[in-house]
């Protein structure tokens, strides 16, 4: 593990693998991002317990993509039906690969169990004070009209939850794969090594963010320009993000720090 904090620009050479990688396997990480994206807004569409299983199942998908990180490309499809098939079917087969091991598995199902109930427990009070979800775009009934001084100052410790959830998960799932770490002490682990390196994984997180924002900005204008956005620039931006994970990941757990 990383002792030495890295400086902030020690993110910019992930954020470009990241982006990198993408633009070199494009069919790959765009068939896992797609299926990811199907499959989330089928939940979308599912009252209530939708986004709850969307959030239990999602660590089992970055798992399979943590892996594929790791593992070098596919030959490029020849033909029209293997470009169809690695869209599609090769793309699902890499997010679920992570039960092709049962070490693997098991240990991802107690990650999604952790994580949900985390979230669970920050959903509780963002409820209260917001009365819908900042993430999602503030969309309570009791932001209707003027902000008020209470309701800001809520918003504002709803936020740092969501940041401190960020901290404690953000390497759950690497530490649980590579690491061999058990899940719950993996949550530790996660959020003290963001904590001792938060100028850099500010950096890191800041353009994944700003696409973010752009995005629930679009879908707030309307939802042909939301989806516009999602495909221009949540498809590029969400793999991106993985494989720069990944890349942060290696340096700050397993590269040995400088004597």
């Amino acid at each position: 593990m990383q002792t030495i904090p890295l400086s902030a620009n020690s993110a910019l050479p992930w954020i470009r693998e990241g982006y990198a990688r993408v633009l070199r396997e494009p069919l790959r990480w765009l068939g896992m991002t797609l299926v990811y994206l199907a499959i989330a807004l089928l939940l979308k569409r599912v009252p209530f317990l939708g986004n709850f299983v969307l959030v239990l199942i999602t660590p089992i998908m970055l798992a399979g993509a943590l892996l594929a990180a790791r593992t070098p490309p596919a030959p490029t499809p020849a033909g029209a039906k293997d470009w169809l098939s690695a869209l599609t079917l090769d793309a699902a087969q890499e997010l679920f690969q992570v039960f092709r091991r049962e070490d693997h598995a098991f240990a991802i199902v107690i990650v999604c169990i952790v994580s949900l109930g985390l979230i669970v427990l920050v959903n509780i009070p963002e409820l209260l004070i917001t009365g819908g979800s900042v993430v999602s775009g503030l969309t309570g009934a009791s932001l209707a009209g003027p902000l008020r001084v209470s309701l800001v100052l809520g918003i504002v410790v709803v936020v740092a939850l969501y940041v401190l959830l960020a901290m404690a998960l953000l390497y759950v799932i690497p530490l649980t794969l590579f690491g061999k770490r058990q899940p719950v002490p993996a949550i530790a682990e996660s959020f003290l090594v963001c904590l001792g390196n938060s100028a850099a994984l500010a950096t890191f997180a800041a353009p994944f963010l700003a696409v973010n924002l752009a995005i629930m900005i679009g879908f707030a204008f309307s939802h042909v320009f939301g989806y516009a956005l999602l495909l221009l620039l949540g498809v590029v931006s969400l793999p991106a993000f993985v494989i720069a994970l990944h890349a942060s990941y290696r340096a700050l757990f397993e590269t040995a720090p400088a004597r």
